[in-house]
């Protein structure tokens, strides 16, 4: 019961991940701060991509959201589709391992479905991470043709001259988000709980059998 308590403690995490930004860009400069939340989606679904602003000049306004389409991120959004995906496997998977582990009861054999349902979500839930990690800068690249220096095609966080931007003097950070942090807590979460419901598994200690000391029979006085 505890290994499916923290299994569903992981696969809440995942929905929560799927909920927030995977990854940022910041640019700053004078004053006037543009932040840029990716968030795992289809490409053209409006509010993948949303923008937070301050320090404008009177009169100018920022947009609020957009999409990888509308943005000209291709390839970047393709990688978010991809995650947006594995997210919800993820999800799914340590729900119904979850409700498996809860209904297993004190049946230690019946345990086995939930910890390989376990087993099987913390490998998405890392593959979503190493995949958003290896894979996001090229995607970056691909849709920033003509970039220079160091930046989010570079590295998968990091910090420098926002030149690249058209901002001489300006200053571009770059990283993931908190959706990327939760994954990783939901894969710490479901190899726990992994481990836990194997303990589960294990059959119980069989009790020491009992040895009955053997008692002489009485025998009774002999008649007066």
């Amino acid at each position: 019961m505890v290994g499916a308590a923290i299994v569903l403690v992981a696969a809440i995490l995942m929905l929560v991940a799927l909920l927030t930004p995977w990854y940022m860009e910041q640019v700053s400069d004078s004053g006037v701060s543009v932040t840029l939340n990716a968030y795992p989606g289809l490409p053209s679904t409006n509010g993948t991509i949303q923008f937070t602003c301050s320090g404008l000049p009177s009169g100018e306004s920022c947009t609020p959201q957009s999409s990888y389409t509308a943005e000209k991120l291709n390839n970047t959004g393709n990688i978010a589709e991809a995650g947006f995906f594995l997210i919800i496997v993820g999800f799914v998977l340590g729900l119904i391992g979850a409700i498996l582990g809860f209904t297993s009861g004190k049946n230690a054999r019946r345990a086995g479905p939930a910890r390989t349902l376990a087993i099987v979500a913390l490998v998405v839930a890392i593959a979503a991470v190493a995949m958003f990690a290896v894979a996001l800068p090229t995607a970056i690249g691909q849709d920033s043709p003509g970039h220079t220096g160091t930046g989010p095609w570079s590295s998968f966080f990091g910090s420098g001259n926002a030149s690249s931007m058209g901002l001489p003097g300006g200053t571009l950070t770059w990283g993931p988000g908190i959706g990327w942090y939760l994954a990783i807590g939901a894969f710490v979460l479901f190899l726990v709980g992994m481990f836990v419901l194997r303990q589960g598994q294990k059959e119980p200690a069989q009790p020491a059998a009992q040895v009955v000391a053997a008692v002489p029979p009485v025998t009774p006085p002999p008649a007066q």
